[in-house]
C-alpha cells in the first residue's frame, strides 16, 4: 500500500512537471558530469546535463545526448551561502558509484532523496566507521 502510494505521488508529480516544464527553463544550468551516476532509481550516463527545478520539490536533468528528461525528488531545501557563486551539482561518492546529492544554484541548494542503493552504501560504510567522498561539479553556465 505505501509503495502504490509513493507511485501515484511520483506519478503526479511528473504530470505537473511536464506541464510547467516550459516554465521552468528561464533558470537552467548545463552542466558536464565526466562520470556516471544514479539518481534515486535511475542510472545517467556520463555526459552534459541540463539541470532545472520544476516546483520546489522536482529536479528535471535533461541529457543532451538523449532524448527525454528524468526527475529526481528533492528532500528538502535550504539557503546556501551566496547566492552568486555558480550552479553546481553535489555528489557523494562510495567507491567507484557517485549519487547525485544536491544542485544549488541562485542561493538555494537542493537536498535530494537518497536511493535504497545509496541509502544501503551508506549503512555498509558507517559499519567500517568511513564517509563517502563528495565531489562538486560547477555549471558551464546558467540559461535564462
Amino acid at each position: 500500500m505505501k509503495h502504490s502510494i509513493s507511485t501515484l505521488a511520483l506519478a503526479t508529480l511528473v504530470a505537473i512537471a511536464s506541464l510547467t516544464q516550459a516554465h521552468a527553463q528561464n533558470n537552467a544550468a548545463r552542466i558536464n558530469v565526466p562520470f556516471a551516476f544514479n539518481s534515486g532509481s535511475e542510472h545517467f550516463a556520463a555526459g552534459t546535463y541540463t539541470v532545472t527545478t520544476q516546483g520546489a520539490y522536482i529536479l528535471a536533468l535533461s541529457n543532451d545526448a538523449q532524448r527525454g528528461t528524468r526527475l529526481s525528488m528533492v528532500e528538502f531545501l535550504s539557503d546556501a551561502s551566496s547566492a552568486h557563486a555558480p550552479a553546481s551539482l553535489t555528489f557523494r561518492k562510495y567507491g567507484n558509484n557517485y549519487f547525485l546529492a544536491e544542485y544549488s544554484t541562485n542561493g538555494e541548494t537542493l537536498t535530494l532523496v537518497k536511493s535504497k542503493k545509496e541509502s544501503s552504501l551508506a549503512h555498509e560504510y558507517a559499519l567500517t566507521q568511513m564517509n563517502p567522498s563528495l565531489v562538486q561539479v560547477a555549471a558551464l553556465g546558467q540559461e535564462k
